[in-house]
């Protein structure tokens, strides 16, 4: 029989446990469920949150989410900010089913890896305007990466000339949804970034819409695909819906693939025997003939050290949701219309199913001892019906990115021993003090086998274009270029 009594996780008067969140939210969270169990409470400032916990609490999400779980009052004020009424966030049933068909080919592994040449090109662009023997802050080196792959590939547009911009917009809103923060409105700085975004959304639709759409008979893309939708069936999916959807893909790759990126090259550089097996299978990569999908099959190490990353840097610790209905967990009833957090993360640091949790160590995923596959431990992606519909997607572009970056450069640590510090608010990331230095270059301006060297020259007159222009006069000389200047697809369809 279910009891009533759901222990509280500590916390200080008023507050709660904010700054046990702040400090590292994955430990807090598996710490209080080794003290009270799979279900506890916590407060957040004024909030209160049931929190379950473990692989019972993963066993549930992913069997009974549909039915107990709904995602859209956490999100409702992130999509007001956009104009919308709801998003892919905040859909459940039916309506979300209809929205993942409608991105599912968009962001597919398949999808992915049919464009992993132009992540390539990018990458090599971004790595060539990487200064030698300088400190550079990883986490914004990497966001501006993965974002203009994805801008460019999935919706058509570089973001670069934005990019600053999105990084403060996208942060503000993602921390006004986990603490209420109604300054923003006022801000200067937050005003400014939402309406370079905004132009970035035009832009955007801009190059989707009327003669400009089918202009250069390029592939159809996410962007064509949500048009569709929309004009298919407008009371379903309205012109008013548009913009945060067409917005994901910029949202998605800010902090999920980039803080990933940054978490697994802090781990490399920490451990070079590692390093060294990975690098082996990027320069294959990036110097081999083979197909794209074999190649990516081959890269054993690099798949093991991302699953390795995202096991013990999750980006995703949790999920927020509403008891949708009534439901007993663990001895105890939760209500309907209770706010809970499934901490889906606990189970990655927990020794019965990854012995030495604390320990990087790539071993675990081979065959003879596959610590992943119990059921319901390993979930770097989510679990239930709104897990991460990206998430083949998201292992080419991590893949790929990070082999471009191992095999163009030599890096180093800024400061020779540096222990991670990390940030958590809005999601966990590493802090600014994670700083790389290039010590070398090992192939920056090196082509890709059987292509024109186009690419690799695009990516050193970008990075030169980028510091001698400017953000704005840069972007157009970008949009003058043909694609064949970059290896990739016009930024103006």
């Amino acid at each position: 029989m279910a009891t009533s009594t759901i222990p509280m996780a500590r916390g200080l008067p008023g507050i709660g446990s904010v700054f046990d969140m702040a400090r590292d939210m994955r430990a807090f969270l598996t710490e209080s469920y080794l003290e009270h169990g799979p279900v506890y409470r916590m407060r957040l400032l004024n909030q209160q949150f049931t929190v379950l916990a473990g692989e019972q609490a993963n066993r549930f999400l992913a069997r009974h989410g549909t039915k107990h779980f709904r995602s859209f009052e956490f999100w409702s004020g992130f999509n007001a900010w956009f104009g919308a009424a709801r998003s892919t966030l905040s859909a459940d049933g039916a309506e979300h089913a209809a929205f993942r068909r409608t991105l599912k080919r968009g962001y597919s592994r398949e999808y992915a890896v049919e464009r992993m040449d132009g992540m390539i090109d990018i990458a090599r662009r971004e790595i060539a305007a990487w200064p030698e023997g300088k400190p550079i802050p990883a986490v914004p080196a990497l966001q501006r990466v993965v974002t203009d792959q994805v801008g460019t590939l999935v919706a058509g547009v570089s973001p670069r000339p934005y990019n600053d911009d999105l990084v403060c917009y996208v942060h503000g809103l993602l921390s006004a949804t986990i603490v209420p923060r109604p300054y923003l409105r006022w801000s200067p700085r937050f005003r400014r970034a939402s309406a370079q975004v905004d132009k970035l959304y035009h832009e955007v639709i801009e190059c989707h819409s009327g003669s400009m759409r089918e202009r250069h008979g390029a592939e159809p893309d996410l962007i064509d695909d949500l048009l569709n939708l929309h004009e298919s069936d407008p009371k379903f999916f309205p012109e008013a819906d548009l913009k945060i959807a067409a917005m994901g893909p910029f949202v998605a790759a800010l902090d999920t693939v980039a803080g990933t990126c940054a978490f697994m090259l802090y781990a490399l550089l920490r451990h070079p025997d590692v390093l060294e097996r990975v690098r082996d299978e990027a320069d294959a990569l990036l110097t081999g003939s083979a197909p794209p999908e074999q190649a990516l099959r081959e890269m054993d190490a690099m798949h093991r050290a991302a699953m390795e990353t995202m096991r013990m840097y999750p980006v995703t610790p949790l999920l927020v949701r509403t008891a949708a209905n009534s439901f007993e967990f663990a001895g105890h009833r939760i209500p309907a219309g209770e706010r809970v957090m499934i901490a889906t993360a606990v189970p990655h640091y927990l020794p019965e199913f990854f012995p030495e949790p604390e320990r990087f160590d790539i071993d675990r995923y081979g065959p003879e001892r596959a610590e992943h596959k119990q059921p319901y431990v390993y979930a770097p992606f989510g679990l239930g019906p709104h897990r991460c519909l990206g998430n083949g997607f998201a292992e080419v572009q991590i893949a790929t990115t990070m082999a471009t970056v191992l095999h163009e450069v030599d890096l180093d640590l800024d400061r020779a021993g540096y222990n991670l510090k990390t940030t958590q608010i809005p999601m966990p990331a590493p802090a600014e003090s994670f700083k790389v230095r290039v010590r070398g270059r090992r192939g920056a301006v090196q082509p890709l086998a059987g292509r024109k060297p186009w690419g690799a020259l695009g990516a050193v007159l970008g990075g030169a274009l980028w510091g001698a222009l400017g953000a704005e006069a840069a972007r157009e000389a970008f949009r003058s270029m043909t694609p064949a200047h970059l290896g990739r697809r016009p930024l103006i369809r």
